[in-house]
């Protein structure tokens, strides 16, 4: 142990040396790509089930989505949580303190598996139902839904623990997990749908192997000894104290999760309630799932810069080195504000060119499309405010702050929108209600930035 402890030092310490922009690029890169490749193959079985199911496929897929979401937040919450403290340790050189609290990570991994699973498969029916199955749409999400939640450990090992390496700096194998997991996803998802012709059921056998295949990955990893902090068996335990520092910091992220699973059930509900024959609930919803695929492809690469930036930001701060800290959360908003932009205006003049992948077997559906997507995405350059401002006070430690901006957007502003406006306006009052929501968000996190840059020069 004594002999690691100065390369230990010389890893930890190395975050507070190096120019921020280096470091921003040297991680951020690597969480980019991988965000980027894990949302595309997303976006790719997308268009697989579209290609082979249709509307239904689709509609099917979207109806499990929030489901799936909400397995995942308690993983984010745990994963998020620990890495946020794990940063702040290394910061103030606190190598065993950090290794405790990545045993109780592990140990609160194994309990929501086992509630997950136990409480998804008794109470299945119950839960599409909430988030807008129609008698239509049932048997095909069940089929799916049903093997995604039986690979629950296998998801909140691949999300989870890829954060603790982010959080050591191990960025490279951060983003090998992602793209390893991706890879096999898509190639199981084809052989499966277009060789076996296994039916719904493949696109979500496939999920589960590949997110098996990285959690494997990174189990060896761990245990072969290379990584700067220590798997330990005496500390995988439930620790009350360090049970409550991981939830609390990891409330923000696992709340905006909750929070997105909630407007998505009262979305789809609204696209039943407002469909007419012409243009189905069924519809709306597919629809919504392009929309939100199309929004993953770029909102990934914010996530990215994002998770590159917090073990700069985290080490930083718990080292006291603020103008560090100031310059890496200016060099987040401006790359972010400049890259949604240009994405932006792409989508709004050529929207053909990125709906035409989801549309080739669904032509019916590309009228309403159209017009969906323009409105949907008309702000989206706010949006990298929003999440750099979160994931900035939730890597600072202060996730009670990421929290609130988290439930001021989406409870707030965003769910009222979603029940008022379609009143008037109908399937347009659900497209519009983001981009007002969105302006709203960023307009409040603009003015809490700027108050923490003028924290930042009295320091």
């Amino acid at each position: 142990m004594q002999t690691s402890l100065p390369h230990r030092e010389e890893q930890a310490r190395f975050m507070g040396e190096q120019p921020v922009g280096r470091l921003l690029v040297r991680f951020s890169i690597p969480a980019v790509t991988g965000m980027f490749v894990n949302a595309s193959y997303g976006v790719i079985d997308s268009v697989f089930v579209a290609h082979v199911f249709g509307r239904d496929g689709l509609t099917a897929v979207s109806l499990t989505l929030p489901i799936m979401m909400i397995m995942l937040s308690a993983g984010m919450m745990i994963g998020i949580g620990a890495n946020t403290l794990l940063s702040i340790r290394l910061g103030q050189n606190r190598i065993d303190e950090a290794e405790h609290l990545l045993g109780t990570a592990f140990f609160l991994f194994f309990l929501i598996t086992l509630l997950f699973m136990a409480f998804g498969l008794i109470f299945i029916e119950p839960l599409l139902r909430f988030f807008g199955a129609t008698p239509l749409i049932m048997p095909l999400a069940k089929r799916f839904l049903r093997i995604i939640i039986c690979g629950t450990f296998f998801m909140q090992m691949s999300f989870g623990v890829n954060s603790f390496l982010r959080g050591e700096g191990k960025v490279h194998i951060a983003m090998i997990t992602l793209i390893l997991s991706a890879v096999v996803n898509v190639f199981f998802s084809w052989f499966f749908l277009f060789v076996l012709k296994t039916g719904i059921e493949g696109p979500a056998i496939a999920n589960l192997i590949a997110q098996g295949t990285s959690s494997v990955w990174i189990a060896w990893y761990y245990l072969s000894g290379r990584t700067l902090l220590r798997w330990r068996l005496k500390y995988v335990r439930f620790d009350l104290p360090r049970v409550k520092q991981i939830c609390v910091m990891g409330l923000a992220p696992c709340f905006m999760n909750v929070a997105n699973c909630i407007v998505i059930a009262l979305v789809n509900n609204q696209f039943n309630r407002y469909g007419t024959e012409s243009c189905s609930g069924e519809d709306g919803i597919a629809v919504m799932r392009i929309c939100q695929s199309i929004f993953m492809l770029v909102f990934s690469i914010i996530l990215g810069i994002s998770q590159g930036g917090q073990p700069v930001v985290g080490y930083n701060t718990g080292a006291k080195k603020y103008d560090r800290v100031a310059r890496t959360l200016f060099l987040m908003l401006v790359v972010t504000i400049l890259l949604n932009t240009v994405y932006t205006l792409f989508v709004l003049l050529f929207p053909h060119a990125v709906l035409f992948p989801f549309l080739m077997k669904n032509p019916n559906l590309a009228p309403l499309a159209v017009r969906a997507v323009r409105i949907f995405m008309l702000l989206f350059p706010c949006v990298g405010i929003a999440v750099i401002t979160a994931n900035y006070f939730q890597a600072t430690g202060r996730g009670y702050t990421a929290l609130a901006i988290t439930l001021i957007r989406q409870i707030v502003f965003l769910i009222p929108l979603y029940w008022i406006l379609p009143f008037y306006w109908g399937f347009d009052g659900i497209w519009v209600a983001s981009p007002i929501t969105d302006g709203v968000a960023a307009t409040l996190c603009l003015i809490l930035l700027a108050q923490e840059f003028r924290r930042f020069r009295t320091r």
